[in-house]
């Protein structure tokens, strides 16, 4: 069975309809979609006028099996995350002041008022969102596998913390392992390759296939918009056991510069 991996798509239809027509020549029998569907950041995206958030929200809707939140998912609809105890939100969070908010947050919290433009989401886009897990697990042809939009326990990737060193990613190999998972694959970080995660390793990897070992391992999907990192998708194949990276040939922009 094929499973085909895709994440951070940012509002970007046109790589969105680029990976899922990727991914059909490939053979994928179902598709996860590991979260930030909308979240348009005018610093990181350039493809202002092409944005179209319940366009990539009603694709994700028809093609994908496995669909869970990312932070940029929530801030489009004002929900608190559920990160376990990591930062303390009030239950009114989202009607303080952004000042207050900013101080509170002491650079711990992503705010993105500043740069991130309104998602336009109509009524049906917003219960769509509300009513996606932050993580779910799934049985992929006797595989267990979790897919979640960043790591445990900040599951939507609310936080500014990113791992460093595969210490970091003991406590959510210790949670896969807890819900019987083998494999964990995850997005957010924009990888331009794969990012691989074990007990004694963490590395970033180039787009090409990997084999998959028997150890419990944590797989960094790329992004779908097209951005400053190379984008792209995954395939879990879980007859050869094997996770391919695969590249989309979209150009990449530059931080700070228009084309």
């Amino acid at each position: 069975m094929k499973i085909g991996i895709l994440s951070d798509i940012h509002e970007d239809g046109e790589r969105l309809r680029e990976v899922v027509a990727a991914m059909e020549k490939r053979g994928v029998d179902e598709i996860a979609c590991l979260g930030d569907i909308v979240g348009f950041d005018v610093l990181h995206y350039r493809y202002l006028s092409a944005r179209n958030a319940s366009y990539c929200l009603d694709l994700v809707r028809e093609n994908c099996r496995w669909v869970v939140a990312g932070n940029h998912d929530l801030f489009a609809i004002r929900k608190l995350p559920d990160v376990n105890g990591c930062f303390p939100f009030p239950e009114n969070w989202y009607e303080l002041e952004f000042v207050e908010r900013k101080q509170l947050g002491r650079q711990q919290v992503w705010l993105f008022e500043p740069q991130e433009l309104s998602a336009l989401l109509t009524g049906r886009d917003r219960d769509y969102l509300a009513s996606l897990p932050l993580f779910l697990a799934a049985d992929v042809a006797g595989v267990r596998v979790l897919f979640s939009h960043a790591l445990f326990p900040d599951w939507s990737g609310t936080l500014t913390w990113r791992p460093k060193n595969h210490w970091d990613f003991q406590p959510h190999l210790q949670r896969l392992k807890e819900h019987g998972c083998r494999l964990g694959i995850s997005g957010h970080l924009h990888p331009s390759g794969i990012g691989i995660a074990a007990a004694r390793r963490f590395d970033f990897g180039r787009f090409r296939t990997y084999r998959i070992f028997p150890d419990l391992v944590q797989y960094l999907c790329p992004c779908t918009a097209s951005a400053s990192s190379k984008n792209g998708f995954l395939v879990f194949d879980s007859a050869g056991m094997t996770m391919e990276a695969v590249a989309l040939r979209s150009s990449r922009f530059r931080i700070g510069r228009f084309r």
